[in-house]
């Protein structure tokens, strides 16, 4: 009897196995399952955090402060470019040359002899542009000096002078002379510099003398009393 039993035994252990064997592969086969949630937690205070964030903002303060130093310095040094470049107008070229006016230097003043008419006194300055084998520093420029009559589109050479850094101020021109007023001829450099320089006048609204009045205009040009 306990023969039988025996083998009924070993029959159903014989089955079992390869049912926990098949089961057990299955399992790992199988991604596991995170079953438990892990919570990182700071253990530092809460104003040692504080003082963190209030150090991080001082540093970018302190960072954009210096950047808007930065930025103002640029501002200046391109605001005194351009107020450079604002006195020194460009004209034209030629012959290698750059012609500027000199506006700051750029003025009326009453004709010799003349109660009522006026010329304009301009400086006129020379860069060249074209390359040169001999090289100078500092670079080398021209100055001319004229007298523009506009009344009768004349125009009076006074000077010319090479200038190497600062000019010098004690200088040599011509004195003026009502036999030294030449006319226009079109096409000359002359002509380029008269009609440049007094459209530059023109759009910076000082084709009439500084001191001179509306009312002196009026009676002056248009020969009107008031």
């Amino acid at each position: 009897m306990w023969k039988r039993w025996a083998a009924v035994l070993v029959a159903v252990v014989g089955l079992w196995m390869p049912m926990t064997t098949q089961a057990a592969e299955e399992i790992e086969a199988e991604p596991k399952e995170i079953t438990t949630s892990e919570i990182k937690t700071d253990s530092s205070r809460a104003d040692d955090w504080f003082s963190k964030q209030d150090n991080s903002s001082s540093e970018k303060g302190a960072l954009a402060k210096a950047l808007e130093k930065k930025r103002q310095q640029n501002g200046q040094n391109e605001g005194s470019q351009e107020k450079k470049k604002e006195r020194y107008i460009y004209l034209f070229e030629e012959n290698g040359f750059a012609y500027y006016l000199d506006s700051q230097n750029a003025r009326w003043r009453d004709i010799p002899y003349s109660e009522s008419e006026k010329i304009l006194d301009v400086w006129i300055r020379l860069l060249k542009v074209a390359p040169d084998e001999e090289y100078s520093y500092p670079q080398k420029y021209y100055l001319e000096h004229y007298y523009l009559r506009p009344d009768k589109q004349q125009i009076q050479f006074l000077s010319e002078l090479e200038v190497a850094g600062r000019p010098d101020n004690a200088i040599k021109e011509r004195a003026y002379s009502v036999h030294n007023w030449e006319n226009i001829v079109s096409g000359s450099l002359e002509d380029e510099i008269y009609h440049k320089v007094m459209a530059v006048m023109k759009k910076k609204n000082q084709f009439w003398p500084a001191h001179t009045s509306v009312r002196d205009v009026l009676e002056d040009i248009f020969r009107i009393s008031l």
